[in-house]
């Protein structure tokens, strides 16, 4: 799929042993929107969240991206629209999950992972909860920009153990933040400059399970688009084993910014 700045493509794949997929994905590539989300629970209820999650976001998007003039909540001085509008979409989504949560006894105690972005012409905004993560390439050299969420980056964070212990550790699993799980949600946002060729990496643990960050800057330096790179991580999974559902996401930047994208955003923020 092709937005007017950004090429955008995305693909979720239940993997090699799970049965279900409790992934989803949601690419609104017309509004710059790209949201991953990793479901968890008894039953299919990790499914049902996930589910959730992405069908929430994309509907406020629609609501309030959508139209002749775009909607931003009130919220948090120093965030950006951008940044106000992805919270406001998350926050729904929680609201969502936990009241469905509550209401049917299978349900209760689900939850999810969500990372969400907004793609503008100078900048991205990014919203996560839980491990699911977002990765940029620039220049040959790949930065994971969102910080998980769990118990095992907490120890790193407190030098207990290093990032590679915690990679490999039997606590890997254990977040501590979730969408869905509580009433409330803390969701993490930030903006982030885009460049010129940039590109961006959403993925859920499966991948990050399966394949390195060398491994990924690799692939990304190879000439591609998009969408073959999305195939090729997720076959780069399933081949280390597939051990969990793998959802894989990519936006490139565009070479230049065009006069029909300034427009564009000029109709989605105004002048």
């Amino acid at each position: 799929m092709t937005g007017t700045e950004y090429e955008i493509a995305g693909k979720t794949d239940p993997g090699k042993v799970r049965e279900r997929n409790e992934d989803s994905i949601g690419l609104l590539p017309e509004l710059g929107l790209i949201v991953v989300a990793d479901g968890m629970g008894g039953h299919n209820s990790g499914e049902v969240a996930s589910g959730l999650a992405i069908e929430t976001i994309l509907t406020f998007a629609k609501q309030m991206l959508g139209g002749d003039k775009q909607v931003v909540p009130e919220g948090n001085g120093n965030q950006s629209p951008a940044e106000r509008q992805l919270v406001h979409f998350v926050e729904n989504a929680n609201t969502v999950i936990f009241e469905k949560g509550r209401a049917f006894a299978k349900d209760h105690g689900m939850g999810t992972t969500i990372v969400a972005a907004l793609a503008g012409p100078k900048s991205m905004a990014v919203a996560h909860v839980g491990d699911s993560r977002l990765y940029l390439m620039r220049n040959g050299v790949i930065e994971r920009l969102t910080e998980d969420h769990s118990l095992v980056m907490d120890q790193v964070k407190h030098g207990l153990i290093t990032e590679e212990e915690a990679e490999k550790s039997h606590l890997q699993n254990i977040l501590t933040r979730a969408l869905g799980t509580e009433e409330k949600v803390n969701v993490e946002v930030h903006e982030h400059p885009v460049l010129p060729d940039d590109i961006f990496l959403f993925c859920s643990d499966g991948l990050t399970k399966m394949v390195t960050d060398a491994q990924m800057a690799e692939v990304l330096s190879t000439p591609g688009t998009p969408q073959s790179w999305t195939d090729k991580f997720i076959e780069m999974a399933n081949a280390a084993g597939g051990v969990d559902n793998v959802t894989v996401a990519i936006a490139r930047a565009g070479a230049s910014t065009s006069g029909g994208f300034k427009s564009f955003m000029r109709h989605l923020f105004g002048s």
